[in-house]
């Protein structure tokens, strides 16, 4: 699938803010995802999604969304490895042709990135206060659920 970058693409703010994750509902925070402006460069939300827990809390994922809504950076650890390394995130180019029909019910939002000649993509669903960011295979299955939380407010 080529990609076209998005000359108009619509605005990502709908993933800003502070989300969490529960393990059950209703149960105790397991982790949290915080996605605000960067201060030295107001073009993009970026965060880390961390444990709840540890000291320091180990980093699950790495973010930076282009405030347009462009380009997504993505980064997770190594295999076997809890923490970040030094790698640089990988870049997803914003899916303008992917539609609400990704969206699990109506009032949502839905933001798709791919890299150039990947068979796989990432989707951001926001729906009912919640953020679910996930890796699609070529056959259209989730393939990784990077997060999938709830809006816990910070901002």
């Amino acid at each position: 699938m080529p990609l076209a970058p998005a000359m108009a693409a619509d605005d990502i703010d709908f993933v800003r803010g502070c989300w969490a994750t529960r393990a059950t509902p209703g149960g105790p925070v397991d982790g949290f995802l915080r996605l605000l402006p960067d201060r030295e460069r107001g073009d993009r939300l970026e965060g880390h999604a961390v444990a709840a827990y540890g000291d320091p809390p180990p980093v699950r994922l790495d973010l930076s969304f282009a405030r347009d809504g462009s380009a997504l950076g993505l980064r997770r650890p190594a295999p076997g490895y809890e923490a970040l390394d030094a790698r640089l995130p990988s870049r997803y180019l914003r899916l303008p042709q992917v539609g609400a029909a990704l969206l699990p019910r109506a009032g949502g939002h839905v933001a798709a990135y791919a890299q150039e000649d990947a068979k796989d993509w990432i989707v951001v669903k926001a729906y009912d206060e919640r953020l679910t960011i996930q890796q699609i295979d070529a056959e259209g299955r989730v393939a990784v659920t990077y997060f999938d939380g709830e809006r816990d407010g910070c901002d």
